[in-house]
Protein backbone atom coordinates (compact mmCIF):
# COMPACT_ATOMS: atom_id res chain seq x y z
CA UNK A 1 0.00 0.00 0.00
CA UNK A 2 2.52 2.40 0.97
CA UNK A 3 4.52 1.83 -1.90
CA UNK A 4 1.62 2.10 -4.31
CA UNK A 5 1.29 5.46 -2.68
CA UNK A 6 4.94 6.60 -3.30
CA UNK A 7 4.74 5.63 -6.36
CA UNK A 8 1.31 7.46 -7.36
CA UNK A 9 3.03 10.87 -5.87
CA UNK A 10 6.70 10.25 -7.31
CA UNK A 11 4.33 10.09 -11.00
CA UNK A 12 2.31 13.35 -10.05
CA UNK A 13 5.97 14.88 -9.10
CA UNK A 14 7.62 14.34 -12.06
CA UNK A 15 4.19 15.45 -14.27
CA UNK A 16 4.83 18.55 -12.50
CA UNK A 17 8.35 18.88 -13.46
CA UNK A 18 7.53 20.69 -16.88
CA UNK A 19 5.85 23.66 -15.19
CA UNK A 20 8.29 23.67 -11.83
CA UNK A 21 10.33 27.17 -11.82
CA UNK A 22 13.62 27.22 -10.14
CA UNK A 23 12.23 29.33 -7.57
CA UNK A 24 10.59 28.45 -4.00
CA UNK A 25 10.80 28.26 -0.28
CA UNK A 26 13.97 25.78 1.08
CA UNK A 27 14.75 25.23 4.52
CA UNK A 28 12.77 27.05 7.47
CA UNK A 29 13.14 27.53 11.08
CA UNK A 30 10.87 27.87 14.06
CA UNK A 31 11.51 28.74 17.37
CA UNK A 32 8.87 27.97 20.62
CA UNK A 33 9.17 28.86 24.27
CA UNK A 34 9.28 25.77 25.79
CA UNK A 35 6.57 25.49 29.64
CA UNK A 36 8.29 27.11 32.46
CA UNK A 37 8.09 23.46 34.19
CA UNK A 38 9.88 21.71 31.50
CA UNK A 39 12.60 24.67 30.88
CA UNK A 40 15.62 22.18 32.20
CA UNK A 41 14.06 19.47 30.00
CA UNK A 42 17.03 18.46 26.97
CA UNK A 43 16.07 16.53 23.75
CA UNK A 44 18.81 16.11 21.06
CA UNK A 45 18.43 16.66 17.65
CA UNK A 46 15.92 14.18 16.75
CA UNK A 47 14.76 13.68 12.90
CA UNK A 48 11.73 14.40 11.60
CA UNK A 49 10.60 12.00 8.67
CA UNK A 50 7.31 11.81 6.36
CA UNK A 51 5.14 9.09 6.03
CA UNK A 52 7.78 7.36 3.70
CA UNK A 53 10.19 7.99 6.28
CA UNK A 54 12.39 10.19 3.87
CA UNK A 55 13.99 12.91 6.55
CA UNK A 56 12.87 16.85 5.90
CA UNK A 57 13.48 18.33 9.02
CA UNK A 58 14.52 17.64 13.37
CA UNK A 59 13.67 19.39 16.52
CA UNK A 60 15.49 19.52 19.33
CA UNK A 61 15.17 21.25 22.88
CA UNK A 62 18.18 23.41 24.76
CA UNK A 63 17.58 26.30 27.30
CA UNK A 64 14.03 26.31 27.97
CA UNK A 65 13.41 26.80 23.93
CA UNK A 66 12.32 24.44 20.72
CA UNK A 67 14.17 24.54 17.84
CA UNK A 68 12.45 23.10 14.83
CA UNK A 69 14.24 23.08 11.17
CA UNK A 70 12.42 22.16 7.96
CA UNK A 71 13.38 21.48 4.46
CA UNK A 72 10.67 21.63 2.48
CA UNK A 73 11.66 20.33 -1.00
CA UNK A 74 13.15 17.37 0.92
CA UNK A 75 9.50 16.72 1.89
CA UNK A 76 8.90 15.46 -1.82
CA UNK A 77 12.39 14.88 -2.97
CA UNK A 78 15.41 13.12 -2.15
CA UNK A 79 17.42 16.59 -2.16
CA UNK A 80 16.80 20.49 -1.94
CA UNK A 81 18.44 20.95 -5.94
CA UNK A 82 15.09 22.53 -7.12
CA UNK A 83 13.38 24.86 -3.68
CA UNK A 84 9.92 24.40 -3.00
CA UNK A 85 7.83 25.98 -5.64
CA UNK A 86 4.32 26.93 -6.57
CA UNK A 87 4.16 23.50 -8.50
CA UNK A 88 4.67 21.89 -4.99
CA UNK A 89 1.83 24.17 -3.15
CA UNK A 90 -1.04 21.00 -3.76
CA UNK A 91 1.31 19.19 -0.76
CA UNK A 92 1.22 21.87 1.55
CA UNK A 93 -1.49 20.35 3.72
CA UNK A 94 0.21 16.83 3.86
CA UNK A 95 3.43 18.29 4.52
CA UNK A 96 1.80 20.28 7.16
CA UNK A 97 -0.08 17.61 8.65
CA UNK A 98 2.56 15.44 8.80
CA UNK A 99 4.89 17.94 10.60
CA UNK A 100 1.69 18.29 13.30
CA UNK A 101 1.81 14.38 13.65
CA UNK A 102 5.97 14.11 14.02
CA UNK A 103 6.50 17.02 16.40
CA UNK A 104 3.81 16.07 18.90
CA UNK A 105 5.05 12.07 18.62
CA UNK A 106 8.51 13.54 19.08
CA UNK A 107 7.52 16.49 22.37
CA UNK A 108 4.64 14.34 23.57
CA UNK A 109 4.69 15.57 27.41
CA UNK A 110 7.41 18.29 26.50
CA UNK A 111 4.27 20.69 26.17
CA UNK A 112 1.81 22.19 28.72
CA UNK A 113 -1.92 21.34 28.04
CA UNK A 114 -2.37 24.83 26.46
CA UNK A 115 0.42 24.84 24.35
CA UNK A 116 0.17 23.73 20.40
CA UNK A 117 3.35 23.54 18.75
CA UNK A 118 2.41 24.89 15.34
CA UNK A 119 2.54 27.76 17.48
CA UNK A 120 6.28 28.36 16.99
CA UNK A 121 7.83 31.07 14.97
CA UNK A 122 10.20 31.50 11.96
CA UNK A 123 13.11 32.59 13.19
CA UNK A 124 14.75 32.64 9.67
CA UNK A 125 13.10 31.46 6.06
CA UNK A 126 15.12 30.58 3.30
CA UNK A 127 14.17 31.50 -0.26
CA UNK A 128 16.21 30.38 -3.75
CA UNK A 129 17.08 30.20 -7.43
CA UNK A 130 19.13 27.59 -8.78
CA UNK A 131 19.82 27.23 -12.36
CA UNK A 132 23.10 26.85 -14.16
CA UNK A 133 25.32 29.42 -15.47
CA UNK A 134 24.91 30.98 -18.75
CA UNK A 135 27.59 29.75 -21.62
CA UNK A 136 31.02 30.16 -20.49
CA UNK A 137 30.59 31.42 -17.28
CA UNK A 138 31.81 29.81 -14.26
CA UNK A 139 29.90 29.34 -10.93
CA UNK A 140 33.13 31.32 -9.66
CA UNK A 141 32.85 33.89 -12.02
CA UNK A 142 29.70 35.04 -11.07
CA UNK A 143 30.88 35.01 -7.46
CA UNK A 144 34.00 37.21 -8.03
CA UNK A 145 31.20 40.03 -9.58
CA UNK A 146 28.53 39.26 -6.74
CA UNK A 147 31.34 39.78 -4.30
CA UNK A 148 33.23 42.81 -5.63
CA UNK A 149 29.79 44.48 -6.51
CA UNK A 150 28.56 44.48 -2.23
CA UNK A 151 31.41 47.19 -1.14
CA UNK A 152 29.48 48.28 2.49
CA UNK A 153 30.55 45.51 4.61
CA UNK A 154 32.36 42.49 5.40
CA UNK A 155 31.73 39.44 2.87
CA UNK A 156 32.99 36.03 4.11
CA UNK A 157 34.14 34.32 0.95
CA UNK A 158 35.50 30.37 0.75
CA UNK A 159 37.38 29.72 -2.13
CA UNK A 160 39.27 26.23 -3.14
CA UNK A 161 42.63 25.48 -5.29
CA UNK A 162 41.70 26.17 -9.03
CA UNK A 163 42.31 22.93 -11.45
CA UNK A 164 44.36 24.92 -13.48
CA UNK A 165 46.91 26.05 -10.94
CA UNK A 166 46.85 24.68 -7.17
CA UNK A 167 47.93 28.38 -6.34
CA UNK A 168 44.96 30.44 -7.78
CA UNK A 169 41.78 30.21 -6.40
CA UNK A 170 38.28 29.74 -7.38
CA UNK A 171 35.21 30.75 -5.26
CA UNK A 172 32.69 28.33 -3.53
CA UNK A 173 30.81 30.75 -1.55
CA UNK A 174 29.85 34.10 -1.17
CA UNK A 175 28.30 35.59 2.10
CA UNK A 176 26.84 38.67 2.53
CA UNK A 177 24.93 39.91 5.39
CA UNK A 178 22.23 42.75 6.21
CA UNK A 179 22.18 42.56 9.53
CA UNK A 180 18.26 41.78 11.05
CA UNK A 181 17.07 41.86 7.67
CA UNK A 182 18.38 38.56 5.41
CA UNK A 183 21.42 37.24 4.46
CA UNK A 184 22.52 36.71 0.85
CA UNK A 185 24.70 33.12 0.54
CA UNK A 186 25.37 32.59 -3.35
CA UNK A 187 26.79 29.19 -3.66
CA UNK A 188 28.33 26.59 -6.43
CA UNK A 189 25.55 24.09 -5.56
CA UNK A 190 26.85 21.51 -8.14
CA UNK A 191 30.16 21.41 -6.10
CA UNK A 192 27.87 20.97 -2.73
CA UNK A 193 25.93 18.23 -3.93
CA UNK A 194 29.13 16.21 -5.61
CA UNK A 195 30.70 16.24 -2.14
CA UNK A 196 27.69 15.08 -0.49
CA UNK A 197 27.68 12.13 -2.94
CA UNK A 198 25.05 13.62 -5.24
CA UNK A 199 26.51 14.29 -8.68
CA UNK A 200 24.46 16.63 -10.90
CA UNK A 201 24.75 18.43 -13.71
CA UNK A 202 28.47 20.99 -13.49
CA UNK A 203 27.56 24.73 -13.42
CA UNK A 204 24.43 25.10 -10.96
CA UNK A 205 24.56 28.07 -9.39
CA UNK A 206 22.75 28.83 -5.99
CA UNK A 207 21.41 32.31 -4.75
CA UNK A 208 19.69 32.21 -1.64
CA UNK A 209 17.90 34.65 0.33
CA UNK A 210 17.61 33.68 3.57
CA UNK A 211 14.94 36.75 5.46
CA UNK A 212 15.24 36.99 9.27
CA UNK A 213 13.85 39.13 11.71
CA UNK A 214 12.74 42.41 10.43
CA UNK A 215 12.07 40.83 6.75
CA UNK A 216 9.94 38.29 8.46
CA UNK A 217 8.08 41.10 10.82
CA UNK A 218 7.30 43.41 7.58
CA UNK A 219 5.53 40.34 5.49
CA UNK A 220 3.89 38.73 8.58
CA UNK A 221 3.88 40.97 11.60
CA UNK A 222 2.96 39.27 14.65
CA UNK A 223 1.54 36.02 12.95
CA UNK A 224 4.74 34.35 11.84
CA UNK A 225 3.59 30.65 13.03
CA UNK A 226 3.65 27.37 10.72
CA UNK A 227 0.64 27.57 10.27
CA UNK A 228 0.77 30.80 8.85
CA UNK A 229 4.13 30.89 7.26
CA UNK A 230 3.30 27.16 5.74
CA UNK A 231 0.70 27.78 3.68
CA UNK A 232 0.45 29.19 -0.10
CA UNK A 233 -0.22 32.44 0.79
CA UNK A 234 2.72 32.27 3.29
CA UNK A 235 5.10 31.20 0.27
CA UNK A 236 4.07 33.40 -1.84
CA UNK A 237 4.75 36.53 0.03
CA UNK A 238 8.18 34.89 0.74
CA UNK A 239 8.33 34.46 -3.02
CA UNK A 240 7.72 37.82 -3.70
CA UNK A 241 9.89 39.31 -1.38
CA UNK A 242 12.98 37.09 -2.54
CA UNK A 243 12.08 38.86 -5.76
CA UNK A 244 12.34 42.12 -4.36
CA UNK A 245 15.05 41.88 -2.73
CA UNK A 246 16.78 40.45 -6.02
CA UNK A 247 15.66 43.13 -8.38
CA UNK A 248 15.66 46.11 -5.97
CA UNK A 249 18.40 45.57 -3.39
CA UNK A 250 21.06 43.25 -5.10
CA UNK A 251 20.55 44.38 -8.77
CA UNK A 252 19.83 47.74 -8.65
CA UNK A 253 22.24 48.75 -5.70
CA UNK A 254 24.83 47.39 -6.42
CA UNK A 255 25.16 44.83 -9.28
CA UNK A 256 24.50 47.64 -11.83
CA UNK A 257 26.38 50.75 -10.13
CA UNK A 258 28.86 48.28 -9.64
CA UNK A 259 29.06 47.68 -13.33
CA UNK A 260 28.80 51.16 -14.61
CA UNK A 261 31.61 52.44 -12.27
CA UNK A 262 33.99 50.01 -13.23
CA UNK A 263 33.29 50.49 -17.24
CA UNK A 264 34.24 54.19 -15.93
CA UNK A 265 37.49 53.46 -14.35
CA UNK A 266 38.70 51.10 -17.44
CA UNK A 267 37.71 54.47 -19.76
CA UNK A 268 39.47 56.62 -17.96
CA UNK A 269 42.25 54.50 -17.58
CA UNK A 270 42.29 54.15 -21.03
CA UNK A 271 42.01 57.75 -21.73
CA UNK A 272 44.92 58.20 -19.35
CA UNK A 273 47.52 55.70 -20.78
CA UNK A 274 46.03 55.76 -24.55
CA UNK A 275 47.15 51.76 -23.77
CA UNK A 276 44.43 48.68 -23.93
CA UNK A 277 47.50 46.29 -22.90
CA UNK A 278 48.22 48.93 -19.78
CA UNK A 279 44.63 48.98 -19.00
CA UNK A 280 44.44 45.54 -18.41
CA UNK A 281 47.42 45.33 -16.75
CA UNK A 282 46.34 47.50 -14.26
CA UNK A 283 42.48 46.74 -13.73
CA UNK A 284 42.83 43.12 -14.86
CA UNK A 285 41.10 41.97 -11.81
CA UNK A 286 38.27 44.35 -12.37
CA UNK A 287 37.24 43.00 -15.84
CA UNK A 288 34.82 40.48 -14.16
CA UNK A 289 33.06 40.06 -17.65
CA UNK A 290 34.27 40.87 -21.65
CA UNK A 291 31.25 43.48 -21.90
CA UNK A 292 32.59 45.76 -19.30
CA UNK A 293 35.84 46.21 -21.16
CA UNK A 294 33.72 45.99 -24.29
CA UNK A 295 31.81 48.76 -22.72
CA UNK A 296 34.73 51.07 -22.09
CA UNK A 297 36.66 50.26 -25.22
CA UNK A 298 33.98 51.40 -27.51
CA UNK A 299 33.65 54.50 -25.79
CA UNK A 300 37.48 55.02 -25.85
CA UNK A 301 37.86 54.75 -29.27
CA UNK A 302 34.50 57.40 -29.92
CA UNK A 303 36.38 59.56 -27.82
CA UNK A 304 39.53 59.13 -30.25
CA UNK A 305 37.28 60.32 -33.55
CA UNK A 306 36.40 56.62 -34.69
CA UNK A 307 32.33 57.07 -35.58
CA UNK A 308 30.38 54.53 -33.62
CA UNK A 309 29.87 52.06 -35.78
CA UNK A 310 33.67 51.60 -36.60
CA UNK A 311 34.74 52.21 -32.40
CA UNK A 312 31.85 49.23 -32.47
CA UNK A 313 33.99 47.25 -35.42
CA UNK A 314 37.02 48.20 -33.87
CA UNK A 315 36.34 46.89 -29.99
CA UNK A 316 34.69 43.54 -31.67
CA UNK A 317 37.97 42.67 -32.97
CA UNK A 318 40.26 43.84 -30.15
CA UNK A 319 38.02 41.57 -27.69
CA UNK A 320 37.55 38.77 -30.12
CA UNK A 321 41.41 38.39 -30.92
CA UNK A 322 42.27 38.55 -27.51
CA UNK A 323 39.95 37.24 -24.78
CA UNK A 324 41.45 33.77 -24.63
CA UNK A 325 45.25 35.45 -24.11
CA UNK A 326 44.05 37.47 -21.41
CA UNK A 327 41.26 35.12 -20.18
CA UNK A 328 38.50 37.56 -19.95
CA UNK A 329 34.90 35.95 -17.83
CA UNK A 330 32.34 35.84 -20.51
CA UNK A 331 28.27 35.91 -19.55
CA UNK A 332 28.86 36.55 -16.33
CA UNK A 333 26.23 39.51 -16.68
CA UNK A 334 24.48 37.35 -18.78
CA UNK A 335 23.89 34.76 -16.16
CA UNK A 336 22.82 36.86 -12.94
CA UNK A 337 20.36 38.58 -15.90
CA UNK A 338 18.95 35.17 -16.17
CA UNK A 339 17.87 35.14 -12.38
CA UNK A 340 16.53 38.59 -12.75
CA UNK A 341 14.35 37.58 -15.15
CA UNK A 342 12.53 35.11 -12.78
CA UNK A 343 12.56 37.88 -10.50
CA UNK A 344 9.56 39.86 -13.40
Amino acid sequence: MIAEMKAGIQENVAKTNKRRKPIGGDGVNFEMTIDLANGGVYLDKTPIKNHFGQKYGEVEVDKGKIHISVSLPKYLRDNNITPFGIADFDSLKSLVNDLKHGLNSVLAGLLGDDADVMDATAKSIECNITLPVVGKATCSQVLNLINRAHVTGTNVVYQRASNRCIYDKENETVIIKKKNNYTLKCYDKSLQQSREGHPVESGLLRIEIVMQDRVIKRLFGNKSTIRDILTKQGLMKIIAEYKRIFTEDIMSRFIYPCLKEVATILYSTLRDTGSQLETIALHKTLIMDEMIFRKALERWYKVNGFTRMRARQNTATYISRNKEKYGFPENVIGTLKEFEKLCK
